[in-house]
């Protein structure tokens, strides 16, 4: 790497540090250019040579996560493989999926909260779609389920994005292997058995019997 590509990721750098900074503090929408120059300690025209606007720094950064994501995927062979297979071939892949949240966690809990992005939770959600589409949907025939695929679809990619969403606000108290073994159990097993509710209620119902 040359020292000008060395100089160039430097300065972007700071100029996310600072943009960031500045979201903790406020909304998008009322973040400008000038504030994110003044607090990075750079001109404008530094500025843009590397974005054309803040919503061209925003759309950046967030590409960069979804080409981790899609890498981890494109990685992961696609097989058609019976519910027992699931978590063990889906685990280590979801892991790293949170590992990616985890090393983004600063950048990410601020996109995603309420000075954030709003459009970046559906785009977020809709990579869980394909996530769980490319594997589950290699099951069985679709037109055999129960319920129809898009609202099992819906409903845990969902559900996926709200834990990892708490998680995030809730500054990280979990490792990234203790949630997604948790998403993973919970997905195989319902809500109801994945947290061990199920033994506690069935006891409750024969004490009270």
């Amino acid at each position: 790497m040359t020292k000008t590509d060395r100089r160039i990721i430097r300065t972007k750098n700071e100029i996310k540090q600072a943009f960031f900074s500045l979201l903790s503090e406020k909304n998008f929408e009322a973040i400008t250019v000038r504030n994110i120059t003044e607090r990075a300690n750079i001109n404008r025209g530094t500025f843009y040579l590397h974005y054309v606007d803040k919503y061209n720094l925003l759309e950046q950064y967030e590409n960069e996560i979804f080409e981790k994501f899609n890498a981890i995927l494109d990685e992961t062979t696609i097989l058609v493989i019976d519910i027992n297979q699931f978590k063990q071939e889906r685990l280590p892949v979801m892991t790293q999926i949170l590992h990616v949240f985890y090393e983004e966690a600063d950048s990410l809990k601020l996109i995603l909260g309420p000075n954030g992005d709003p459009f970046y939770y559906e785009k977020m959600r809709q990579f869980f779609v394909r996530y769980f589409n490319a594997y589950l949907g290699n099951l069985t025939d679709k037109s055999k389920w129960k319920f129809p695929i898009e609202l099992t679809l819906a409903y845990n990619s969902n559900a996926i994005l709200g834990v990892i969403t708490y998680w995030l606000q809730h500054d990280i108290q979990q490792s990234p292997e203790e949630v997604a073994t948790m998403l993973i159990e919970t997905i195989l097993k319902g809500t109801l058995e994945a947290s061990g509710m199920r033994s506690i209620i069935e006891k409750e119902s024969e004490l009270g019997r």
